[in-house]
Order: C-alpha cells, then structure tokens, then sequence
C-alpha cells in the first residue's frame, strides 16, 4: 500500500490568487510541485481509492502516478473536498457509436449521501452522472466495511456528524485517513487500541508557533471555536498508537512552505518520539 498525497493544501490553497507573500510568490514561479498546495486529495495505492476531489482534482490526477481508479470515496460535502467532482465526465465516450463510456465507483456512506442531497445541489450532479451511465454509486452504511482490491475499507464518523474518515487495511497494512475537520473528536477505544502503520490527519491551526511556542493567533480569536488548533492535534497523536503520521490540510494563511514544512516534520518528530511528516502535493508514503 503506498499514499500519494495529490492535495496538501484546504480552503485556502497555495498561491493564492492575488497574494505576493514569498511563500505565494515561490508556487507561482516555480515548476516544483512541492511548492505548492492544492486541495485536499490522497490516492491510497493497492485498493487504489481516491478519497476527495477539490476543484484541482484534474490536474492533480494528471502529475500523479494514478493509472487507473477502483472507486472515489468522499469525507464530506465542503466545496474544496467535492467541487472538482465534474472530473468523472472524463468518462464519457464522446465520439464512439455507440457510445462506450467508461464508469467510475463512487461510494459513500449514508450520513454523507444525506448531506449531498441537503448542500449545494451535490447528489443532483451524482443523478446526472448515473443517467449518463459514467458511475456506479453505492451508498453505504455509516459504519458499514467494504472491499476493494482485497483491501477492507471502513468509514470512521467523527464528532461533526456528516465527516468521515476512512481506515484502510490489508492482512499486514492498516491505516486511517481523516482528511479534515478533526475538532472535538475523541478516538474510540477501538481506534485508540489499533496499531496504525500510517495516520493522516489535518493539521489543524497555528495558534502556536509549534518551535518557539510564540502565540500567533489570540487565544480567544472566534476561529478557535470552529476550527482544530495544531496542539489539539498533538493530542490526538499521542491518543493513537501509530508507526508515523502525516499532517495535512495546510492553509495558506499559516505560511508554510516545503522547507519550513520539513523543519516542522524534524521538530515534531523528535517532540513526539515518533515520526512525523508534514505534507507537500506530490508526496508519495511507502508502507
């Protein structure tokens, strides 16, 4: 199993138009992918399972090393995890009489078809593509374990009930990927009690600067209330019993580069004991 990250980047990708920050300014001048940070996207190699497709997802698909897709798999309904979902017209055999479309797997579990049908018109898109004939859809249960290439599958609901994650395991590999919205979760006894060869996990806010400890957003800023801090993070990690960690879901707002990133990866690595990476697009994790 090997986990290729397409998209480091959430909401806020990296350059951002119109921003002239050095870290905005090397992505945009620069022909290194690791420069830069998309939407969020991972590619899981062996079930070969696409998990989210922000608006990028084409040209992320595009310098990756994916050749083919068993199915796509969604966390939840947020337009930087869902908007590039048009890509599954690639599909569509546009010359051929008849037509020989090809047809992509795309499952879900039940809370996030729920929330497709109730934000932004997402399932109408899904019909569309069904009559089409360029999908097959399957709607799961929340926690129901599904196959795919001899890898079992299960989704992971976190404490806002309409985001998922996902594990991931073979007879000798297990791993969990929660792509984003982490805030108030508490590991199940059963998550906290498995032994994970990777966890991927949002990275959360910089409230701190995780080196010199310097406050770099007020304590009692309103963004705290909502949205993961890095240290909440942390303690997440320390819950969860894995071999290494990658971090991910990096705004631009926080600045982080590809060096200042590998610096972070070396300081939290030592902190934690364990090894710990910090994602850049591209990125490519062996197991």
């Amino acid at each position: 199993m090997k986990l290729e990250i397409l998209g480091s980047g959430g909401a806020v990708t990296t350059p951002k138009p119109f921003c002239d920050c050095a870290v905005c300014q090397l992505a945009r001048n620069s022909d290194a992918p690791q420069h830069s940070r998309f939407g969020p996207s991972v590619f899981v190699h062996g079930p070969d399972v696409l998990i989210d497709t922000p608006e990028e997802i084409k040209l992320q698909i595009n310098r990756s090393t994916i050749t083919s897709i068993a199915a796509c798999v969604f966390s939840h309904w947020h337009p930087d995890h869902t908007m590039g979902h048009r890509f599954l017209e690639h599909n569509i055999d546009w010359l051929g009489m008849p037509p020989q479309h090809g047809k992509t797997k795309v499952i879900i579990p039940k809370t996030v078809a729920t929330s497709f049908e109730n934000r932004i018109g997402i399932m109408q898109h899904f019909e569309y593509y069904l009559g089409l004939g360029i999908v097959d859809l399957s709607v799961v249960a929340d926690d129901e374990l599904f196959e795919l290439n001899g890898y079992m599958i299960r989704p992971i609901k976190l404490a806002i009930d309409y985001v998922f994650g996902y594990d991931i395991r073979s007879s000798s590999t297990r791993i969990l990927v929660i792509m984003d919205e982490l805030k108030g979760w508490e590991p199940s006894e059963v998550i906290a009690g498995t032994p994970y060869d990777l966890v991927y996990l949002p990275i959360g806010v910089f409230d701190l600067n995780p080196i010199s400890g310097e406050r770099i957003v007020a304590a009692d800023h309103p963004i705290l209330n909502d949205e993961q801090a890095l240290a909440e993070t942390i303690e997440i990690m320390r819950k969860l019993d894995a071999r290494s960690f990658v971090l991910s879901h990096i705004e631009e707002l926080d600045g982080i580069s590809y060096e200042l990133g590998n610096e972070l990866s070396t300081h939290m690595s030592a902190e934690l004991g364990t090894n710990v990476k910090v994602a850049y697009d591209t990125m490519m994790v062996e197991l």
